[in-house]
């Protein structure tokens, strides 16, 4: 894919976001300030917030339960001593109620307690887990220990308030997992984020350890052995992340089992993790792979690792779906923490002009996905989203009857400039949205397979995200912009690496869809003031974040056409 023809010039990129005015007032700072808080998205309620711990199924309740890492304050997120979880419920992944602390950042004063909660997993006790009654839910969790310095190490409490509080400690707040022990992390660091499953009679536990997964059996919950007692009990990164460049991948996170069916049968299981590739031009992100588990539950893969989401900005995921692996489904949800640790987590001011403090108030969520896995074990997401409001539609829309100005008044034809298939010419131009958008785009060609590139601009003020696909090679290019980065807490490190990525000289990173020589492309896109989230119709997604703090937006829409066919029907409408 040839992308230096539309690396555009910083004068351009003035001329392409001109027509949006953006405030320069500073939002007040505290934990609770609104300026970056999403409309339609899960947002913490306050303080900063990261990583989802688990998507449960409430029987009892008829709901979902969904805990997530949060800490006191945005403004240092990683300050030892104040990571604690929330708690919210939906029934709908639309609706979300009160969220409250599920987990205390400090645990029970014990010899070996806790003082940071970090990232674990919920599940149900199907009556083995010792001390715990049977249908009680149960947090296992790892965390910083609060005697030694902050090693990490993994702990469990349950809940008898259906799944609100864990404030029952199990192993008398001693570790269930220590990174110290022998078998366990072989770099006697890394020993956290464990994903608890039901597997043959027996329970296991997969541990992020750096560069391995540590793999752990255990018959009541408490007591925790090796699931392969003649071997190292280790999955390795050449098995999770078999088929990509492992140069520099390091550390793998967050991983979660599920069993997986296909719509022609197969019955799979399938190890989500949190992971990078850079030298595959991926920044940090959610990967997932197919197998099984071998006769002692470690992984065995049987296709090559891919993105669950292309994009830059989802991390730290969670999935619904059975802790038990012998049930299968054929739908299960996620959602990911809109975040990058390379730029999230390095100060956020409140304006453009990166004048104000870092903001004390930050933390989204994706919408939720429903995850399908093909019959060739690709797995498709769906975004759930509620019923849109104000819509508006606007059908065969070209560069001769493009849809422009504010109040889309305007049908004058422009291009903007050329690119490697002619004259980029302008669809759809329309300033002073709202943010919370979702736009269905339908490109068809009225004489034959869609020819040239489509490019999506969408800018707030001068921040802006920039996508330009290629429809003949199924590649895409996606550049990001956001002043708010500016004068982080490392100069101007986090805000080089949100307009670099990993192409550098701002041009973003290329993905590949899988999608081309389409006669009819439908794209979705999901707009929020922390997000925007693009979904391919072969269930292939790119979502990145942003940062500005504006409820308006300018939306873009260009395309080249050489074949002089090129059609676009737009329905836009607002999410809340």
């Amino acid at each position: 894919m040839k992308l230096n023809k539309y690396v555009l010039s910083a004068s351009v990129l003035v001329a392409l976001g001109a027509g949006i005015g953006v405030s320069n007032v500073v939002h007040a700072d505290s934990i609770t300030s609104t300026a970056h808080e999403s409309v339609y998205h899960l947002t913490t309620k306050d303080g900063w917030s990261n990583d989802l711990q688990s998507i449960v199924w409430n029987e009892k309740g008829k709901y979902y339960d969904l805990y997530f890492l949060h800490s006191e304050t945005a403004d240092d997120p990683n300050e030892a001593g104040h990571q604690n979880w929330y708690h919210t419920t939906t029934k709908d992944f639309v609706h979300f109620t009160q969220q409250n602390e599920a987990i205390k950042a400090d645990g029970p004063e014990a010899p070996y307690t806790w003082s940071s909660a970090w990232t674990g997993t919920v599940l149900v006790n199907k009556g083995q887990i010792k001390g715990v009654p049977k249908g009680a839910q149960v947090a296992y969790f790892s965390g910083l220990e609060k005697h030694d310095g902050g090693s990490q190490n993994i702990w469990a409490a349950w809940s008898s308030d259906n799944g609100k509080t864990f404030s029952h400690v199990l192993n008398n707040a001693s570790p269930v997992i220590d990174h110290s022990w022998g078998w366990t992390s072989q770099n006697r660091v890394d020993e956290r984020d464990p994903a608890v499953v039901y597997w043959h009679g027996k329970m296991l536990m997969y541990v992020a350890e750096g560069s391995e997964i540590g793999v752990y059996q255990s018959k009541d919950g408490i007591n925790w052995s090796k699931a392969d007692p003649n071997g190292a009990s280790k999955v390795g990164m050449g098995t999770y992340l078999r088929g990509v460049d492992l140069r520099d991948t390091t550390p793998v996170e967050c991983p979660v089992l599920r069993t997986m069916k296909t719509p022609n049968g197969q019955t799979k299981q399938v190890l989500f993790f949190g992971a990078k590739a850079p030298h595959a031009g991926q920044t940090t992100g959610t990967y997932y792979i197919v197998g099984h588990l071998d006769s002692n539950g470690l992984f065995a893969p049987e296709t090559d690792a891919k993105r669950l989401d292309q994009g830059s900005d989802y991390y730290g995921a969670n999935f619904s779906g059975s802790s038990d692996l012998s049930e299968s489904a054929k739908t299960i949800k996620s959602m990911g923490w809109i975040g990058n640790w390379s730029y999230t987590a390095n100060g956020v001011h409140n304006d453009e002009a990166a004048t104000s403090e870092f903001t004390k108030r930050l933390g989204s969520y994706s919408v939720a996905r429903d995850l399908e896995m093909n019959n060739d074990l690709t797995i498709k997401s769906t975004p759930i989203v509620g019923q849109g409001k104000d819509v508006k539609r606007y059908t065969g829309v070209s560069k001769d009857r493009p849809i422009n100005g504010v109040n889309a008044s305007s049908n004058r034809p422009f291009t903007n400039g050329r690119d490697t298939n002619g004259l980029i010419h302008n669809l759809f131009d329309v300033p002073n949205l709202s943010v919370n958008k979702a736009y269905n785009l339908h490109f068809y060609n009225t004489k034959g397979n869609y020819t040239g590139r489509i490019y999506i601009d969408i800018w707030q003020g001068k921040d802006y995200v920039r996508f330009n696909y290629d429809p003949s090679n199924g590649k895409y290019n996606v550049k990001t912009r956001s002043g708010e980065l500016d004068r982080g807490r490392n100069g101007q490190a986090a805000s080089s690496y949100y307009f670099d990525g990993l192409l550098g000289s701002g041009n973003g990173y290329i993905a590949d869809s899988g999608l081309k020589n389409q006669k009819y492309i439908n794209l979705k896109v999901l707009t929020d003031k922390n997000s925007v989230e693009f979904f391919f119709p072969n269930g292939q997604t790119y979502t990145v974040a942003r940062f500005n703090t504006s409820h308006k937006q300018d939306f873009k829409v260009f395309t080249e056409d050489p074949s002089g066919g090129n059609k676009v029907d737009i329905t836009q409408e607002d999410l809340n």
